[in-house]
């Protein structure tokens, strides 16, 4: 399988596991989540994890663009991370509107090394052998 493939299915797994974290946290009261939406947003980072490695590492035809992507993605998921971090450290449960755009800014930037995996993988898909 393609690298840019396996990593394409890696960051949707991470869509979806970050997808049903989302709505586990949102059926409970903020007082009383739980560990069930940090163990499935945790599953769906190790996804993403493993989508930034299979950019990462050296390949047979190494593609410089494909590591800068992994390290792009790499930046994101370290910084989503962290805030994940402090955000369970964090036992007042304010909301912080700064915190919030971080992890929106460092979502788009996982949605756009997505997009740019799709647009790849449908021109190497699309053509034809031999040609």
């Amino acid at each position: 399988m393609d690298r840019r493939r396996a990593a394409l299915y890696a960051l949707v797994a991470f869509a979806v596991a970050t997808a049903v974290a989302i709505v586990i946290s949102g059926s409970r009261p903020h007082t009383a989540q739980g560990l069930a939406p940090w163990v499935v947003q945790g599953i769906g980072y190790a996804f993403a994890l493993a989508a930034a490695v299979e950019l990462l590492v050296p390949a047979a035809h190494p593609a410089g663009a494909d590591r800068k992507l992994g390290g792009a993605l790499l930046a994101a998921l370290a910084a989503l991370v962290l805030l994940d971090v402090f955000a369970f450290a964090d036992s007042g449960g304010g909301a912080n509107i700064g915190a919030g755009f971080l992890r929106l800014v460092c979502l788009v930037v996982i949605v756009a090394v997505a997009a740019r995996l799709l647009v790849s993988t449908l021109r190497v898909g699309g053509r034809r052998p031999g040609a």
